[in-house]
């Protein structure tokens, strides 16, 4: 079972993490477990929202985007805490192989250039340096003679490989290549593709296979050489370009997972997926959970076998004490039905016993066996006073203890009191079983739920609608979109603005360009004035404290992306060509709201006049100085309560 990505999963799994480039980090976790530790990267990525970037390190290691809920601790680690200090905000720049090992560089712009290092071999390391490769802290402090991982010191990359598949297409790597085989020929070709490539001794037996030679086979010819280097370039333009993303199942567990088809799985079952980022999250998702059932199961099983060792004991002291019940009854009965008999029998060995030893009294019993009162007695027991007679009535006939200083009929009653007290204790049994049978139902409750528990479960994705991406509302049967960003407002500008639509921006630096999406609807002056609030209070001048601003709107042809000559637009800014249409002193109005909008129920914000007429619940906001974190939760709380 895999525990850890190789250099040929990274490969592939570095090309489809590509998209987070030009994403921003929201947030970092750090999630410390018994056997790793999984560095969570929340990350905004244009058009696609938040996403969530897991490295793992320690005895699993391996990175995805997952579509997990974690745990995470509600007080961050100190490594969290530092690159939440130093990347908040930061864009990622650029995610990369290093040199085809199992190293992933994550380059990061926040003023300066920040780099996460994560090593994916031995234990496992990530590693936070500037630009320069300059330590600035390790997720942990490691020395060996050629490099140390602590900070303040250069970070120094590991002896690299001789080849890379990133450069097999230059007639020099076949030479490499080449020369590798010829002057290491009395070594198994498996081997030396392994040694070669760095590649685990799975990806390389497959090439072997691939290639149609013996993995074992050494002094291969030239043509060989040739025929397996030309194999090896196959395999990685499948890793490259023709993946089939898969995770191999044995006995229906998780085994393996792969981004391509191998022949070695050729027989086994697979789960295929359409991109391997999904598949090694299933996968690992699946198989620590896995590890967590199973230390539940362990705990909780241990506790429901001592259960039922308890409930097996329980049931047979219930038989033992029916069974002895009903024997001791049918001894009182028996000692009843001959009662004549026993009491006789008792009366003439009371008599011997004033004039005749005991072994004088065994002597005469011994010589009249055929007796039909004497010859009943099979054993004496002088010592206890007691003596064994066999019994019978109708078909039952039985052994039965007798004392001879008690009469038969007080002989019977012993007999028939020791069956009363164990009656009497069959209901303190059934009770303590019913007990038992309860605990045992409990306790496989609680496994049952814990398991639950430790599955992994995938986040609701709430299927956004295209609108969701930026500030939007609802006015007067008006969709108004806005913009939450430099990007965000260019993407609403140049995707998503019609000729119909009217555009609007409060008169400020750091507003967001704003648009009624009319479907070519007339648009009455009350609309344009609470639009123009809308777009007045999700401008820079709330933050600032402002009770009123201006607020002007244009048409869509009136923007242009082309500056004044020696002038330059940067991200999210325009020209605004012509007449603008201004609405002065637009008052700072704003609130939450929860409305039925587009078939499901949405939260959003809207002018006061729109809240009270269209929304169902609402609260007003107003300028402050708390944290813009502490009020959405305040509010996704009180919200989420009136929904």
């Amino acid at each position: 079972m895999k525990t850890e990505l190789t250099n040929v999963d990274i490969c592939a799994l570095v090309d489809e993490l590509k998209f987070i480039e030009n994403g921003r980090v929201d947030k970092a976790f750090l999630i410390l477990g018994e056997e790793n530790k999984e560095l969570i990267l929340k990350i905004h990525i244009p058009e696609k929202g938040s996403r969530e970037l897991v490295i793992s390190v320690g005895k699993y290691k391996y990175l995805t985007i997952t579509n997990y809920e974690r745990e995470k601790p509600k007080l961050p680690p100190a490594f969290a805490m530092l690159l939440r200090k130093y990347l908040n905000n930061a864009k990622i720049e650029k995610i990369q192989q290093v040199n085809f090992d199992r190293i992933v560089i994550i380059e990061f712009m926040k003023v300066k250039k920040y780099k996460l290092i994560i090593e994916l071999f031995k234990e496992g390391n990530i590693i936070f340096t500037d630009e320069n490769n300059i330590i600035i802290s390790p997720l942990k402090i490691e020395k060996w003679s050629t490099r140390n991982i602590v900070p303040k010191e250069e970070y120094k990359f590991p002896p690299q490989k001789l080849l890379s598949p990133y450069n097999l297409d230059y007639s020099i790597a076949y030479e490499i290549f080449r020369d590798y085989f010829i002057e290491n020929k009395d070594v198994e070709c498996v081997r030396l593709v392994s040694r070669l490539l760095g590649l685990s001794g799975l990806y390389a037996e497959e090439i072997c296979e691939r290639a149609n030679i013996d993995k074992k086979k050494k002094n291969l010819s030239e043509e060989e050489i040739k025929i397996l280097f030309n194999t090896v370039k196959e395999f990685f333009n499948e890793v490259f370009n023709k993946r089939e993303p898969q995770i191999i199942l044995k006995d229906n567990n998780f085994f393996d997972v792969v981004p391509i088809n191998l022949l070695k799985y050729k027989d086994y079952e697979k789960k295929e997926y359409n991109s391997f980022l999904d598949a090694v999250d299933d996968y690992f998702a699946n198989f620590l959970s896995l590890k967590k059932i199973s230390k539940v199961k362990s705990k909780i099983e241990r506790e429901i076998e001592k259960q039922e060792t308890i409930l097996k004991r329980q049931y047979k002291t219930l038989e033992q004490y029916k069974k002895d019940a009903e024997e001791n009854q049918i001894k009182g009965d028996l000692i009843y039905a001959n009662y004549q008999i026993v009491e006789e029998l008792l009366n003439a060995i009371k008599l011997a016993r004033e004039k005749k030893s005991w072994e004088e009294i065994k002597k005469i019993i011994k010589e009249n066996k055929d007796h039909p009162i004497l010859g009943l007695v099979e054993n004496i027991n002088e010592k206890n006073g007691e003596i064994t007679v066999r019994l019978k009535s109708e078909d039952i006939e039985k052994r039965v203890v007798l004392d001879i200083r008690k009469s038969a009929f007080e002989n019977a009653e012993k007999y028939y009191e020791k069956s009363k007290k164990l009656k009497n204790k069959l209901d303190g049994i059934i009770k303590a079983i019913e007990l038992t049978k309860k605990k045992i139902e409990e306790l496989r409750k609680k496994r049952d739920e814990e398991i639950e528990e430790k599955k992994p479960k995938k986040k609701i994705k709430k299927e956004r609608k295209w609108y969701e991406k930026f500030k939007w509302t609802v006015i007067k049967d008006f969709l108004v979109i806005a913009g939450k960003d430099a990007i965000t407002n260019e993407i609403i500008i140049k995707k998503y603005t019609n000729d119909e639509d009217i555009v609007f921006h409060a008169d400020i630096v750091g507003a967001p360009f704003t648009v009624i999406k009319t479907n070519g609807k007339e648009v009455d002056e009350e609309t344009l004035n609470e639009v123009a609030k809308f777009a007045a209070s999700h401008s820079k001048a709330w933050k600032l404290g402002y009770g009123a601003i201006d607020v002007y709107w244009v048409k869509p042809e009136q923007i242009s992306k082309q500056a004044e000559s020696g002038e330059y637009l940067k991200r999210g800014a325009f020209m605004i060509r012509g007449k603008r249409n201004y609405i002065k002193n637009v008052p700072l109005e704003l609130g939450v709201g929860v409305i039925e909008y587009d078939g499901s129920i949405k939260i959003t914000t809207a002018p006061p006049k729109t809240l009270k007429e269209r929304f169902l619940k609402y609260v007003l906001l107003k300028p402050g100085n708390k944290e813009k974190g502490k009020v959405v939760k305040e509010l996704k709380r009180y919200l989420k309560n009136m929904i």
